[in-house]
């Protein structure tokens, strides 16, 4: 049914669109014809690397689509922003992918992951990696045919059209801003280990708001301080799980691997509700390609930075499961997994060494989505989709800086209404929305744009966007009920608000005329 939809959605586009609306001499150009020909003498000038992807000429609002480049759909962006005074680079995409993957999720659901899956947890954790490795070569191919910031909203607008295109970015946003509050607030939750008032909710949320205001304060000065306090952390925050590894290796007890999975359930069953419980700490290298316009040779270095964060975490993630597994007196009932392994092999300083590794790590996270979040909105600003305050340059430090407010703002909100358990559910669900659409858009972009050069592109055919589409319907079958309403209301609440600015552009343009 999923081939289906898709096949009739790019039908209907490439039957009803033509020509590119803004190459000059298409039927559908909006412009004059001595504009016309004014364009195609400019278009015949060399293009800088600096302006690979921005529009050249008078600036265009085209809401219509059409099946160019992904490039095409990017508007001008405010001024400031079309030489970009600072670029991210490979390093910088890596760091993003790292502290967007390795956050608080790692010190925490340990546990839950064991609950669920046994002696199999750590092999639960390849499960639900090898998923996400599908999902991210199919981020690689279409990331490496497109130099736009807005990363999966971008593909599916490009594959899809408009109302699809909205959908993915309104559910990618709802999907950051709930990761960033679970784990801005997950920090008081791993601190209270070693300081105790940080035990009760409205301390954390407390706290998660200081955060939260502390980097966008910090994003709003530009891109790269907040790439640099990325880079800073996505290596500091390894040093405490590579530390757990080493040592850990050498105090586990064997027969502690040796349990069965819970209830009786097969390995299969185990292995999915495994990586299921353990998604959340997976999740997070979509990031990588959002800010993909202000990075340096984006074709090259997101596709690279993207996998190898993901392959990185993932072997990681298994490491330090078999470590807790072997080492924890009681792993199902954990409540800060790695602290207490750390202290029943190596004492209590170990313990708060731990601690305060998982708040370094928690806050590298935080940089990190706090760089990226903003640009979702402002891509869709950028589209003529939402509000165009919301993508507007700050002339000097030419960041988005309505986005970066209104991105803080709900997250502090959220941060102050529920706990991490709550918030880290409501995300993963979320997220599926930006996975399948990129997964599906793969082939899709393939049919439409034969001819974009793409530094990246998969073998067999659509085996591995199948496979991918496949892997996320199978964890998104065990949601919980409640979880998944909760998805459904965001995206219908957000088509909502869609078709109203819709309505409300159209009969501006129909009183202007």
């Amino acid at each position: 049914m999923s081939w289906l939809i898709v096949g009739i959605s790019a039908f209907q586009q490439t039957s009803r669109l033509g020509k590119c609306p803004r190459r000059p001499g298409s039927r559908r150009d909006p412009r004059p014809p001595g504009a016309k020909g004014r364009a195609m003498i400019a278009a015949s000038r060399p293009v800088s690397s600096s302006d690979r992807g921005l529009e050249r000429g008078p600036r265009l609002r085209v809401a219509s689509r059409c099946a160019c480049p992904l490039s095409c759909h990017a508007r001008t962006p405010g001024r400031g922003a079309a030489r970009l005074k600072s670029r991210l680079t490979l390093l910088d995409c890596l760091a993003i992918g790292i502290n967007g993957i390795i956050g608080s999720g790692i010190f925490l659901l340990p546990a839950r992951v064991f609950a669920a899956a046994g002696g199999l947890a750590w092999a639960s954790w390849f499960a639900v990696g090898g998923v996400c490795l599908l999902v991210g070569l199919c981020f690689g191919e279409v990331a490496s045919g497109t130099e736009r910031s807005g990363g999966p909203y971008v593909y599916a607008r490009a594959a899809f059209g408009d109302w699809v295109g909205f959908a993915v970015g309104w559910m990618a946003f709802a999907s950051v801003v709930l990761s960033y509050a679970a784990v801005a607030r997950a920090l008081g939750r791993n601190l209270s280990y070693i300081v105790p008032s940080l035990a009760a909710p409205l301390a954390q949320g407390a706290l998660a708001a200081a955060v939260v205001a502390a980097l966008a304060l910090l994003n709003w000065r530009g891109v790269k301080p907040g790439a640099v306090a990325s880079d800073v952390f996505s290596g500091a925050k390894l040093l405490p799980l590579l530390g757990f590894v080493a040592v850990g290796l050498f105090f586990i007890e064997p027969h502690r691997l040796a349990v069965p999975p819970p209830h009786g359930e097969s390995a299969l069953t185990a292995l999915r509700l495994g990586g299921l419980a353990g998604l959340f700490a997976c999740t997070g290298f979509e990031y990588v390609p959002v800010p993909a316009g202000e990075t340096d040779n984006p074709r090259r270095n997101v596709p690279l930075a993207l996998l190898g964060a993901l392959l990185g975490a993932t072997l990681l993630y298994a490491l330090v499961e078999i470590v807790f597994m072997g080492t924890h007196p009681d792993p199902a009932n954990a409540d800060k997994p790695l602290a207490e392994a750390a202290a029943a092999f190596a004492g209590p300083w170990a313990a708060r060494l731990l601690t305060v590794g998982a708040a370094v790590s928690s806050f590298g996270y935080c940089t990190g989505v706090a760089l990226v979040g903003p640009r979702y909105l402002s891509a869709l600003a950028d589209d003529g989709l939402v509000p165009p305050a919301l993508g507007r340059r700050h002339p000097r430090f030419a960041t988005p800086g309505v986005a970066i407010v209104v991105t803080a703002a709900v997250t502090m909100a959220l941060a102050l209404w529920a706990d991490f358990d709550r918030l880290s559910d409501l995300g993963n669900v979320a997220v599926f929305a930006q996975y399948l659409s990129t997964c599906l858009a793969v082939p899709v972009l393939r049919w439409l744009q034969p001819d974009i050069p793409r530094r990246f592109r998969l073998p067999f055919g659509p085996l591995i966007p199948v496979a991918g589409t496949a892997g996320c319907l199978l964890f998104l079958k065990d949601m919980k009920g409640d979880d998944l309403r909760f998805a459904l209301v965001t995206l219908a609440g957000g088509l909502a608000l869609f078709a109203v600015l819709r309505w409300a552009r159209r009969s501006a343009l129909g009183r202007a005329q």
